[in-house]
């Protein structure tokens, strides 16, 4: 069954939100509610979908300030890792703690740990998807504070997005879509 991914621009400072969901199911995640756009409303609605859950790659308030309006609009449980819960307008439901899972519709999304943006960055994994916040991005990395930060974040990336396969699709907060082969080849950040 194939996963579907919808990106939406959203927020004051645009980050790209995304509705994914497999074939067969009405059951959806929503990755990173950087504000709102009636846009997700109708596309559930053509689409026959339902938000099950919400997903936070971290805490930046670019990534979560339309938290509040989404909960307003469909109530769903909000995933965070616990390192971020600080930083977030609305306490999460669930707080993950390392490499957690959340099962949604048929689909098992992997939370992986992938500190070095925030203490508590993840990435949210499924079949040949990865959505990456701002951990990885096309040809760069998300940025850090500190040096130490730095080298936690790209081992991280080395350690749980590398070994998924070249053709395991990445999408980032910030810019366009690529593939893990393509960063594990080309990324100057990852060298």
């Amino acid at each position: 069954m194939t996963l579907h991914v919808r990106s939406f621009i959203l927020g004051r400072y645009p980050i790209r939100g995304y509705l994914a969901w497999r074939d067969g199911d009405r059951d959806a995640l929503f990755i990173d509610p950087g504000g709102w756009d009636e846009a997700i409303s109708e596309t559930l609605g053509t689409l026959g979908l339902v938000v099950h859950a919400i997903a936070l790659t971290h805490g930046h308030w670019d990534h979560t300030e339309g938290l509040r309006e989404m909960l307003a609009r469909m109530p769903a449980p909000v995933y965070a890792h616990a390192a971020d819960v600080h930083l977030l307008p609305a306490q999460p439901d669930v707080r993950l703690t390392g490499d957690d899972e959340i099962l949604c519709g048929s689909v098992r999304w992997q939370a992986l740990h992938t500190p070095g943006h925030t203490p508590g960055c993840l990435c949210f994994a499924a079949d040949d998807a990865i959505f990456s916040g701002d951990t990885l991005f096309a040809g760069a990395i998300g940025g850090t504070t500190f040096l130490e930060a730095y080298d936690e974040e790209r081992q991280s990336i080395s350690d749980k997005l590398f070994p998924r396969g070249d053709a395991t699709r990445v999408y980032p907060a910030h810019g366009p879509a690529t593939t893990i082969g393509v960063e594990r080849r080309c990324n100057p950040f990852l060298r």
